[in-house]
């Protein structure tokens, strides 16, 4: 999509904790490296985006590339917690193929740590926040040779004598509709799946476990509902996307503009050519609303459970009850909707028997489950909390920090939850999380419809294609990935008492129906 020299580079690191899942993981865009370069592509620079799930970072690529890039040569890497190493590491390889090349690292875990991010070497710049005018400022005085970077808000940086500068956070509110229309154009060629779509930023809620609010500020702004339709028709009849997942942290925040958006769906027809679904809470939605979801198209839903336990509910601040939650999941299932719900295991307090419940609740009112292990995330509140419990575990490094890390971690990996609450031993909680969906799929009807992605919401973070089993060339990723199964079973039930009390009582107890009060 672009004519010339490259301005700038954008580095989507490789997350290496999905272990043998990685092959039925299917490909995401890095949206946030996508959003920034069609950002600056607007604003008349040449950018690109290189996904290291797609193509290696290595020196022969970096050389290859950098022989294509205009002067400063800029890149841009895009760092969370779980990638964090991964990332500094590739900025002192660009150092070391172009010494002269600007490295700018963003994301959600330097906008935490900038100062981490600054003395790991090999990183000129830090951008925090959200990145769009901060960014494009500094590529603007990076081409001109302008220097002077302390009226850039958001941006940290070294001075001439090495001492690192941590200028003022952006503190107003960055409008979406500036943004241009999404790149997809930079992906078509990389076996992506395009059927995706984000309508807003930031949610409202102060929960102690996420940490996206450390970039919106819980500052929550939605496109326009006619820039919104004009995607989705994109989507729709330009891509040929049959499916679309809406992946705003809450589609149903506000409930006019989701009438809105339906009602615009039905007259452009899209719903007689896709089908939708999205990301809600149980407190946000009703009977009304969801009957308009389902006759524009959506069917599915994914809600964020959590947890089975009023009290530790109202303890990780979701501002919403079990109770709301089971309500909205059983009447979305009444009317036709796929329902996914995620849980965390490990939260503060948590005992033995919260986790047990969640399984229950997660057979009686979902279709698919996944059930992580709590991530204190630096800047949240579950970080503090871990701290001061003197409970965070750093032994496995920031990698250590994967929320699926107590599924996809191999045997031999040597994984540690980086939080276990008082009362909870390490091997047990790694043990129920990963017993937890094994049991949940070993029911053939929750098993098909894992498989089966009509109605997927999540991102469609597992997918086994259609003859896959047919196909010799998928045996021995298959092979791997049962084997890890196989031996994750079996190493923890050995090693933990309480899993295998766990594995008996999931096998063959049914919970009471009722939420618990903690």
């Amino acid at each position: 999509m672009h004519n010339g020299p490259l301005d700038i580079l954008f580095i989507s690191p490789r997350n290496e904790s999905l272990g043998p899942f990685r092959p039925f993981v299917p490909r995401s865009i890095p949206i946030g490296a996508a959003v920034l370069a069609g950002w600056l592509m607007r604003h008349g620079f040449q950018a690109a985006v290189a996904d290291e799930d797609i193509v290696s970072i290595d020196r022969a690529f970096l050389e290859e590339r950098i022989g294509k890039m205009a002067v400063p040569r800029i890149f841009g890497i895009s760092a969370m917690t779980t990638n964090f190493r991964r990332a500094c590491g590739i900025a002192s390889l660009i150092k070391s193929v172009d010494k002269n090349a600007v490295v700018v690292m963003g994301g959600i875990h330097p906008t935490v740590r900038p100062e981490e991010a600054l003395a790991a070497g090999g990183v000129d710049f830090v951008v925090r926040g959200e990145g769009e005018r901060a960014l494009l400022a500094l590529i603007r005085k990076l081409k001109a040779g302008a220097g002077g970077y302390d009226d850039i808000k958001g941006l940290a940086y070294r001075d001439k004598t090495g001492k690192p500068v941590f200028n003022p956070e952006e503190d107003s509110v960055f409008d979406l509709n500036e943004l241009p229309p999404f790149p997809y154009g930079l992906f078509e060629s990389g076996g992506y799946d395009l059927g995706f779509l984000l309508t807003s930023r930031g949610c409202p809620f102060d929960c102690i476990f996420c940490s996206q609010k450390l970039i919106s500020k819980r500052r929550y702004r939605g496109l326009r509902t006619g820039t919104v339709i004009e995607e989705l028709d994109r989507l729709v009849n330009r891509f040929g996307q049959k499916r679309v997942s809406f992946f705003d942290d809450c589609f149903t925040s506000d409930r006019e503009r989701v009438f809105g958006l339906c009602a615009e769906i039905r007259r452009r027809g899209l719903h007689r050519k896709c089908s939708f679904a999205a990301q809600t809470r149980g407190d946000s939605v009703d009977r009304e609303l969801l009957e308009e979801m389902r006759r524009s198209g959506f069917d599915g839903l994914m809600f964020g459970f959590e947890t089975a336990s009023e009290g530790l509910m109202s303890a990780i601040g979701k501002n919403e009850t079990v109770g709301q939650n089971a309500a909205a999941a059983r009447l979305a299932r009444e009317l036709g909707f796929t329902v996914e719900t995620t849980f965390i295991f490990g939260l503060p307090g948590e005992k033995y028997r919260d986790r047990l419940e969640a399984l229950y609740m997660a057979r009686e009112l979902a279709d698919r489950a996944r059930f992580n292990n709590a991530a204190p995330y630096p800047g949240t509140g579950l970080y503090e909390i871990a701290v001061r419990e003197r409970r965070l575990d750093m032994r496995g490094g920031w990698e250590g920090f994967s929320s699926a890390g107590a599924v996809t971690a191999g045997v031999f990996d040597g994984y540690r939850v980086p939080y276990c609450p008082e009362g909870t031993e390490p091997a047990d909680l790694e043990g129920e999380v990963f017993l937890a969906n094994l049991l949940f799929y070993l029911d053939p009807g929750n098993l098909k419809k894992l498989l089966n992605m009509k109605g997927a919401v999540s991102g469609k973070w597992f997918e086994l294609p259609a003859g896959a089993l047919r196909a010799p060339c998928r045996w021995p990723a298959l092979f791997r990935l049962a084997l890890s199964i196989c031996l994750r079973c079996a190493y923890a039930l050995a090693r933990s008492g309480e899993s295998r009390k766990f594995l008996a009582e999931g096998l063959f107890k049914k919970r009471d129906g009722k939420p618990r009060d903690g």
